[in-house]
């Protein structure tokens, strides 16, 4: 299976977290409506598929940037 796309997480401190190797991107809501997003990609450094979740209305995750093939 091939994996192209691009996922960067912008923090509010600045920094940025860049997932390269990204199968997909879901926008979900919990239980109490709250949104998060969920990437799902192959870990270079483990060598394994792997998925993380980001909760969306804490004051740390303020934005996303998504490839538009993904």
């Amino acid at each position: 299976m091939d994996y192209e796309g691009e996922v960067t997480i912008f923090l509010a401190s600045g920094d940025t977290l860049h997932f390269t190797n990204v199968q997909k991107m879901e926008d979900r809501k919990d239980d109490n409506n709250n949104p998060y997003c969920v990437v799902h990609y192959f870990g270079k450094s483990t060598n394994k598929k792997r998925t993380a979740y980001f909760q969306l209305t804490n004051d740390n995750v303020i934005g996303y940037a998504v490839d538009e093939d993904i």
